[in-house]
């Protein structure tokens, strides 16, 4: 009687460790996306009435998109003078454009917005916009009131950039004059300064930013505010967003009756991006050992191939990721048929009257 009990319990555990073992081979891929790249720029904004040279480019949720209007009232464009691109293509226009046929090529409000990469795992979106352009091959070139935007994403990695200017000028490739500038880079860190000369930069955010100069507060009237620049949080985990800001003027009036133009700002950037992580494939567990009396019984595991032999539907080297594996339905009815067997087996006979 102890026997056949030893054995009832026995041929249970064996089979549910059948069952079991190739199940615990099943691979999960976890995968945190990073969040979508977003970036933005205007050279000039009276609160939701007027922008001057407004850009902005998005990637990663849905289809990419970008916009860019070089003046517009209401959120509408003035004259055509602005438009936006969702999904592949590219839109754009100018008031008065020379073309590039000529030796050197004049651009009136001109405006730009390009996306690509829709349904694919990479892509990009990225807009301009100017009160006026001109451009002589080698002799000069020069942007007023400008402003770029642009975003890229991947499940890995997504990036926001920003850069409004008040002048941009180029002299003989050797001399470059920026004023007014305001950018956002792809780390999520803003920086604001007054003018540069070859990369030498005077009135920084970091040299005048935290001056009495620009930071006035007049209570009850209006709130000034200067060179500021924020953001680069490098610490933000996958899935996490970094965010930046920064901006050459911002006027903020309190008064009720000044609310439609709230606030008032000049060379205006944010951008916002972060990282994610790609998919990783689980170790599989090993199969357990079936020990004790019912080693005999024991399913011995299947002999691993040789490294670098390739199976059909999978890389050579690599643990299939998708798709159904056979292994578990084999030992689920290997498992059931011995159950079957053990319980009809060991079952108690009845005694005959």
């Amino acid at each position: 009687m102890n026997l056949r009990r030893s054995l009832r319990v026995i041929t249970p555990v064996a089979c549910g460790a059948l069952t079991l073992a190739p199940a615990a081979a099943a691979h999960a891929d976890v995968t945190v996306p990073a969040p979508p790249g977003e970036a933005s720029a205007v050279a000039a904004q009276v609160g939701s009435l007027l922008d001057i040279s407004g850009t902005s480019a998005t990637a990663g949720a849905g289809a990419p998109s970008a916009q860019a209007t070089v003046i517009s009232l209401a959120g509408q464009p003035l004259l055509g003078l602005g438009g936006s691109q969702n999904g592949d293509g590219d839109s754009g226009g100018a008031l008065v454009d020379t073309g590039s046929s000529l030796p050197a090529q004049v651009q009136v409000a001109p405006w730009h917005a390009s996306a690509s990469g829709t349904g694919t795992p990479t892509q990009h979106a990225k807009s301009s916009a100017a009160a006026g352009r001109a451009n002589l091959p080698g002799v000069v070139s020069a942007g007023v009131l400008t402003s770029d935007s642009e975003a890229s994403h991947t499940d890995q990695q997504s990036t926001g950039t920003s850069v409004s200017d008040g002048v941009d000028l180029g002299v003989l490739d050797g001399i470059r004059v920026v004023v007014l500038h305001s950018e956002v880079d792809s780390a999520g860190q803003g920086h604001s300064y007054l003018a540069s000369l070859n990369g030498t930069e005077l009135g920084t955010d970091q040299q005048l930013g935290n001056t009495p100069l620009c930071a006035l507060d007049a209570p009850g009237l209006l709130g000034l505010s200067c060179l500021t620049a924020s953001g680069g949080n490098g610490a933000t985990g996958p899935g996490g967003v970094i965010g930046g800001a920064a901006n050459v003027l911002g006027v903020t009036p309190a008064l009720d009756a000044l609310a439609a133009v709230n606030p008032v700002s000049a060379f205006t950037t944010s951008a916002s991006s972060g990282t994610g992580t790609a998919p990783v494939a689980t170790t599989p567990a090993p199969a357990p050992e079936v020990s004790g009396a019912d080693t005999s019984r024991g399913l011995e595991p299947a002999a691993n191939p040789p490294a670098g032999t390739a199976i059909e539907g999978q890389t050579a080297g690599h643990l299939p990721r998708t798709g159904s594996d056979p292994a578990p339905l084999a030992g689920t009815a290997l498992g059931l048929l011995l159950s079957g067997w053990g319980l009809r087996r060991f079952r108690p006979r009845r005694n005959a009257h």
